[in-house]
């Protein structure tokens, strides 16, 4: 296919995918953190009772991310997106109504089985549809999705508290459900065929998983990707309690912060995806690695306004660019069909980053009594990520 001009169904399918990932992702990972005060204390659980929940969801996520990329492969996008944002949304919805610790637990649970196979296949989308030129675009778009469910939730979470009190945590998981359950429709409608000729690759019965796995520069793409989980969580986790606690600031100033984060995010991977097809992946990944150690190094002297505002839009610019860029590197590097079984198996390593971030940073954080050192190991990982990242992946040419 002759991407130069991109036909109105390729508009289409970047558009379902953003859908995909404004779900699966910004509704059902990020509204939690807006959601969860309420939630507590209308349930009356404990922070360690409200830790596990989401645990609960990342489990959830970790596991079906990478079966969720198999039954891509074997069985079309199409249906593994629709189906799994029917379960993203009926779960949220069903959130709504839980009264006690338990059955929010088990509904998270699926929430996380759902939001792994919806945004996985999203990002293999731009393997199917997109030549090697614009895939890195493509897959920035849809990944921005992520960053539109934090801007949203952001907004409407205090304007429902404002209007339903301490019940608004129940109204903001049925409004989330339900757009998710339309947004399922629309991608059914929205994701068609390929019109693009299938490669050898592409050729191969079933999940094509003994293909991907046995590729051994894979599992170095894969390590490198680990590194943002492990990095960007700890950022992200402990942003507004070092804005609070530590640094002084009012809770509702860290929040403008944060949506200000979530403002810049949606530009973060179509900009970055772009630029790695323009300079190549190894450069490109690299470049965000650097732009974030940087971002998350400078949060440390966020007592200084300059340096705060520098850190935060540095983040925001870089937020969620290094897995548009792994899901361009999957289509280039396996091929249409294998894309959704590879970025499905990065997942895996990232996951696993992205589990042991928090109780690594929180263990540092308690002994020093302080999250300075915390922020200092985040951004050490993410300088050697991006040191890695040129040194392995430059040495196998990726382009």
């Amino acid at each position: 296919m002759d991407n130069s001009k991109l036909s109105y169904s390729s508009y289409l399918i970047v558009f379902s995918g953003f859908l995909a990932a404004l779900a699966s992702i910004g509704f059902a990972r990020f509204g939690y953190s807006m959601i969860l005060p309420g939630m507590k204390d209308d349930l009356m659980l404990i922070y360690t009772q409200m830790g596990l929940i989401e645990s609960s969801n990342f489990i959830g996520y970790l596991i079906f991310a990478f079966v969720g990329g198999m039954l891509a492969t074997k069985y079309g996008p199409r249906r593994i997106i629709t189906s799994s944002l029917l379960i993203v949304g009926t779960s949220m919805l069903l959130t709504g109504f839980a009264e006690n610790f338990i059955q929010a637990f088990i509904l998270r649970g699926f929430t996380g089985i759902g939001s792994g196979g919806a945004n996985v296949s999203a990002m293999g989308l731009p393997a199917m549809w997109f030549s090697q030129k614009k895939r890195g675009l493509a897959a920035g778009i849809i990944t921005s999705g992520a960053g539109g469910g934090l801007v949203l939730t952001g907004f409407l979470v205090p304007k429902l508290t404002q209007i339903y009190g301490n019940q608004a945590w129940r109204y903001s998981w049925i409004i989330l459900g339900i757009l998710t359950i339309v947004f399922a429709f629309i991608c059914w409608i929205g994701i068609r065929n390929p019109p693009i000729k299938e490669s050898s690759a592409d050729k191969i019965k079933g999940t094509g998983l003994k293909v991907v796995s046995s590729d051994t520069f894979l599992w170095k793409v894969g390590f490198i990707y680990s590194f943002f989980g492990l990095s960007y969580i700890i950022y992200v986790t402990f942003f507004g309690a070092y804005l609070v606690k530590e640094i002084g600031l009012t809770s509702q100033l860290a929040g403008v912060l944060w949506a200000l984060v979530g403002c810049l995010s949606l530009a973060s991977g179509a900009l970055w995806g772009h630029v790695s097809d323009r300079l190549g992946r190894a450069y490109g990944i690299a470049l965000v690695y650097f732009l974030q150690a940087l971002a998350i190094f400078l949060f440390i002297f966020a007592g200084i306004t300059e340096l705060l505002y520098a850190s935060v839009i540095l983040f925001g610019m870089t937020s969620w660019s290094i897995a548009s860029i792994v899901a361009a590197y999957s289509g280039d590097h396996f091929g249409s069909k294998l894309a959704f079984s590879a970025f499905g198996f990065f997942t895996l390593f990232f996951g696993i980053g992205q589990a042991i971030g928090p109780s690594i940073a929180g263990y540092i954080a308690d002994t020093a009594k302080t999250f300075v050192p915390a922020f200092l190991f985040s951004s050490f990982i993410a300088t050697i990520a991006g040191l890695l990242s040129l040194k392995m992946l430059k040495k196998h040419k990726i382009s």
